[in-house]
């Protein structure tokens, strides 16, 4: 499985410990049925991205981006200095970087995972910002892990991810860092860290 760098920055609008879990049908079958067509494709379409992964990626837009809000992502990832000192245009370009970064890494990963089945958990944790936690369970006759996806509902009451935690390791935490490293590579430029950001996994 593949092993992203060590991460020490913590996203403070994630931290909220949990209040309860309860279960929330809408938001269960909203999860559990996306996740369950998004590795169906993976499964059934998987041999064509050795052939052509661009076009194999596009043919999961569909799926993903209607399910993540980049927009919150994106902030989160820049950090609100960095974001607040921003233009619009870098916005955008960063949210588009961002949107491909987040796919490339999720589809990547999951591609190891062809033989694996789902199950998502009914118990959903509720915390404290009024975030969601909701586990979605992969496993095969030999092993498990789990993917931990942090949901909230935006202000037209749609459920969006905006952090995705895969058998322990915080994509969300993984790119703010890596993205900060690039920034201060670059002397603060932001255009050139944008340009070179490349996510590295282990």
């Amino acid at each position: 499985m593949l092993r992203f760098f060590s991460s020490k920055i913590l996203f403070v609008f994630l931290l909220s410990q949990s209040l309860y879990a309860d279960k929330i049908p809408d938001l269960h079958e909203y999860i559990d049925s996306n996740a369950q067509y998004f590795l169906t494709v993976i499964k059934e379409e998987g041999s064509k991205f050795d052939e052509n992964p661009e076009e194999f990626k596009d043919m999961l837009k569909n799926i993903w981006e209607p399910m993540v809000d980049v927009k919150v992502v994106s902030r989160l990832i820049l950090s609100s200095k960095i974001y607040s000192s921003a233009t619009e245009a870098q916005k955008d370009l960063f949210e588009e970087r961002t949107k491909k970064l987040l796919l490339d890494t999720y589809v990547t990963t999951l591609l190891e995972f062809d033989n694996y089945q789902i199950k998502t958990d009914e118990d959903i944790k509720i915390n404290k910002n009024r975030t969601y936690e909701v586990l979605v369970n992969f496993y095969s006759d030999s092993s498990a892990f789990v993917t931990k996806l942090t949901v909230y509902k935006n202000s037209f009451g749609e459920y969006r991810i905006i952090n995705i935690i895969i058998d322990g390791i915080n994509l969300g935490l993984t790119f703010r860092n890596q993205f900060q490293d690039t920034y201060l590579e670059n002397n603060s430029n932001l255009d050139i860290a944008i340009e070179s950001w490349k996510p590295t996994t282990l």
